[in-house]
């Protein structure tokens, strides 16, 4: 599931460049975050449930196509935001901030 991704990997990979400053661990938040970036192509800007980081496609839910738990969605931007933070890269806030409806972007 992409928030599962994004709360464990990328935030276990944010966490680990706090605390140890080592670049590596920047270096691989930023490529999974380029690769989970592809699941925003809804209408909406709201993220599709997966994404097949490999080929970078966003997947509908199985279950329920079209289907998104906001609270899913919400989640993002915590991990988004730092990364936009530390990498002077804007495109990781607007992106997730899209999913909140009284935001800047819209």
């Amino acid at each position: 599931m992409y928030s599962q991704t994004t709360i464990r990997v990328l935030g276990g990979l944010l966490s680990a460049y706090y605390l140890s400053e080592d670049k590596v661990f920047l270096d691989k938040a930023v490529d999974l975050a380029d690769r989970l970036m592809f699941a925003f192509v809804a209408p909406l800007g709201l993220p599709l449930a997966s994404v097949d980081l490999k080929s970078r496609k966003a997947i509908p839910d199985h279950g329920n196509p079209g289907v998104l738990s906001t609270a899913e969605a919400a989640t993002l931007q915590l991990e988004f935001r730092y990364l936009s933070h530390l990498t002077d890269n804007i495109t990781y806030w607007r992106t997730s901030e899209k999913v909140s409806p009284w935001t800047f972007n819209r």
